[in-house]
C-alpha cells in the first residue's frame, strides 16, 4: 500500500499518474478531496509551465496546449515572456514561436485545475472495475508521500528569509495584450503581471520590503494603480485593482526528499521558493511524475524499494538545486544603483544571444534533466 498525504494538484496529479504506471488504486490510501474550496485559494493563479501542461495532459487531456488553445476560458495562454527592469533599459522576450511551440505555459486559477484533476480521478473510478472496499484503518503503507502543504521545520532543512513579502491580488489592464506575461525587476524586488483568462484581467505578484507591502495594501484603489503604473511603467496603461489585496510572506525552504524510512516528500512540502518565475508548482509536478514513474519501474521489476527511492532522489536533486539557485539569485536582483549597468547588459546579452535565451526557457519550462 502506498499512502499519499495531500489534496492539492500534486498529489491528485500524482494519483492519476500512479494509476497511469499501473499502480492499482485500490492499492492507495489517500485523502479524501473536497469539492468547495475557500475563494482565496480557488481564484488563486497558477503559471503552469509548458513541461507541466505536458505532463498533466498524461492525466487530463484538457490540459494539452493545443486543447487549452481551443478553451480560451479554461487557462490563459502564455505565448510571450517579457523580462526586464522597471523604468529602465535592458529586457529580453522569449516567445512561443521561436521556440517551435505553440505555447510556452499557461495560467491557471486554482479551482480550475482541482476541479479537472478531480474530474479525471472520478472518471477513471467510475471506469474502473467493481471491487470490494479496503479498509485502511490500521494498515501500515509500505510508502508514505508527503505532498503539498506547507514544508514544517524538520531536520536537514534549509531556510533563507528575503526581506520582502509579496502583494497579490487581480487588476485590470487598460491593454489586452493577450499570452503576454511581464516579469519588471524594481529597486525592491520583482514585479509580476500575468494574464488570467477573463480578458484585460491580470494577475499581480509584487514583492518589496514588507513596510511597503502593507503600506501600498492600504491605499485606496485610485492611489494603488497609480503606484503600479509607476513602478511598472505603462505598457498595458491604465491599470485598476479587480480585488482584495493579500500581503504574504516571502520564504524560501528546501527540506530532503526522504526525511525517514519509507517516506518521500514531494511539492510545496518538500521546497517553496520564492514566487519569482512562478516555479513552484511546476517544480512540485515535476517530483511527481518522476516518483510515479520510478514506482512504476519498480512495481514492474519487482527490485528493492529502497533502491528505487534513492534512483528518484537521484533524479530530482540536480533539477531541485538549480532551480532554487536560480530563484534565489532572480529574487535578489533588486539592482542597486552600481550594478544597473551590469544588469541592463546581461538582460541585452541574452536578449540578442538566441541560444542563451533558448536554453533558459527550456529550462524553466522542462526542469533540467539528469540520469
Amino acid at each position: 500500500m502506498i499512502r499519499i498525504e495531500g489534496r492539492g494538484p500534486v498529489a491528485l496529479a500524482l494519483r492519476l499518474l500512479l494509476e497511469r504506471e499501473g499502480v492499482d488504486r485500490q492499492a492507495l490510501i489517500v485523502d479524501p478531496v473536497d469539492a468547495d474550496l475557500p475563494d482565496w485559494l480557488g481564484s488563486r493563479a497558477l503559471a503552469v509551465s509548458l513541461g507541466s501542461l505536458q505532463t498533466l495532459a498524461r492525466v487530463v487531456p484538457q490540459c494539452a496546449p493545443n486543447a487549452l488553445l481551443e478553451s480560451p476560458g479554461l487557462a490563459a495562454p502564455i505565448t510571450v515572456v517579457e523580462v526586464s527592469r522597471a523604468r529602465a533599459s535592458g529586457g529580453t522576450r522569449i516567445r512561443a514561436g521561436e521556440l517551435g511551440t505553440p505555447l510556452l505555459g499557461a495560467v491557471f486559477r486554482y479551482g480550475t485545475l482541482h476541479r479537472l484533476l478531480r474530474e479525471a480521478i472520478d472518471l477513471n473510478a467510475s471506469l474502473a472495475q467493481p471491487a470490494h472496499d479496503q479498509a485502511t484503518a490500521g494498515i501500515q503503507p509500505l510508502l508514505t508521500v508527503v505532498a503539498d502543504g506547507e514544508t514544517e521545520r524538520r531536520t536537514g532543512q534549509r531556510t533563507r528569509e528575503f526581506e520582502q513579502m509579496a502583494l497579490l491580488a487581480e487588476v485590470e489592464a487598460e491593454r489586452e495584450c493577450p499570452g503576454w506575461a511581464y516579469e519588471r525587476f524594481t529597486s525592491e524586488g520583482p514585479l509580476a503581471l500575468l494574464p488570467l483568462p477573463e480578458p484585460y484581467r491580470r494577475a499581480l505578484v509584487w514583492c518589496a520590503p514588507e513596510s511597503q507591502c502593507r503600506a501600498r495594501a492600504e491605499l485606496s484603489e485610485t492611489a494603488f494603480g497609480s503606484a503600479l503604473v509607476e513602478a511598472f511603467g505603462n505598457a498595458l496603461g491604465r491599470i485598476r485593482l479587480h480585488s482584495a489585496r493579500h500581503v504574504s510572506p516571502v520564504t524560501r525552504r528546501i527540506g530532503p526528499l526522504r526525511p525517514a524510512s519509507g517516506q518521500v516528500v514531494i511539492g510545496n512540502a518538500a521546497q517553496t521558493l520564492h514566487p519569482v518565475a512562478g516555479q513552484g508548482l511546476n517544480l512540485g509536478l515535476r517530483d511527481a511524475a518522476v516518483l510515479a514513474r520510478t514506482l512504476g519501474d519498480w512495481r514492474a521489476q519487482a527490485g528493492s524499494l529502497a533502491a528505487a527511492l534513492d534512483r528518484f532522489e537521484g533524479h530530482r536533486r540536480w533539477d531541485r538545486e538549480t532551480l532554487v539557485a536560480t530563484t534565489d539569485l532572480l529574487a535578489t536582483l533588486t539592482c542597486p544603483d552600481l550594478f544597473k549597468p551590469v544588469h541592463a547588459a546581461a538582460l541585452t546579452l541574452i536578449d540578442f544571444c538566441a541560444p542563451i535565451r533558448h536554453t533558459i526557457a527550456r529550462g524553466l519550462m522542462f526542469g533540467i534533466r539528469s540520469g
